[in-house]
């Protein structure tokens, strides 16, 4: 009964205890999400965009005024002090910033940079998604020399042709993961030396054993 009762009481407490942060951060302006203004006005700029030397701060809200929307800057100086101002005053707008370049063929284009203080122009596009894995064949001339080497284990690769695509050997690799346990040491589902010791005396390696002809 007694711990039934300190149950309800903690719950309680704990009810109580986010129904207050939940008032006092909704109500207090200086906890407010730092990329909107402070009074959700909606002439706030959110875009940037740099032709040349010269930056352009658009407001795509509000119709477009000459010397009012968009906001002509000639240097990234200037930029930088219209935004300590805007900080200075409470206001927090989040802005895209794009750049106005060309590429490779000499079209001009617009490209999104991560930030006009370090917009990394010279890293290369990249890819949001991961591609898969092209599947490769293994190229061994220790083995592809029928009748000699036959049955023998992979050469070492030291040039480290295969990385970054999924070889025969890889897929004997992955399916031991999708084992309950597995027989060698290094996967994590590793069922122990035990487990290994008893497939060894089972035969399960008979395979494996390599003869070696002593005239």
């Amino acid at each position: 009964m007694t711990n039934s009762i300190t149950k309800i009481i903690l719950i309680i407490l704990i009810f109580l205890g986010g129904l207050y942060i939940y008032i006092y951060t909704t109500s207090n302006p200086k906890i407010i999400e730092n990329l909107t203004t402070m009074n959700g006005d909606l002439r706030c700029p959110n875009l940037l965009i740099q032709k040349g030397s010269q930056y352009y701060l658009y407001n795509s809200n509000i119709a477009q005024v000459p010397g009012v929307n968009p906001i002509q800057f000639n240097n990234l100086e200037e930029y930088n002090e219209f935004l300590e101002w805007q900080r200075g005053a409470g206001i927090r707008c989040p802005v895209l910033y794009v750049q106005n370049t060309y590429d490779a063929q000499g079209n001009r284009v617009y490209k999104v940079r991560p930030s006009v203080n370090e917009p990394q122009g010279g890293l290369p596009p990249t890819t949001p998604v991961s591609l898969p894995l092209k599947f490769t064949q293994l190229v061994d001339a220790t083995r592809n020399d029928s009748p000699y080497n036959q049955n023998s284990y992979p050469a070492f690769d030291q040039s480290s042709y295969y990385v970054g695509s999924i070889t025969p050997l890889d897929q004997i690799k992955n399916s031991e993961y999708n084992m309950l346990y597995s027989d060698n040491a290094m996967d994590p589902n590793w069922g122990g030396a035990e487990y290994t010791q008893a497939l060894t005396d089972a035969g399960y390696y008979k395979d494996n054993n390599v003869n070696i002809y002593v005239p």
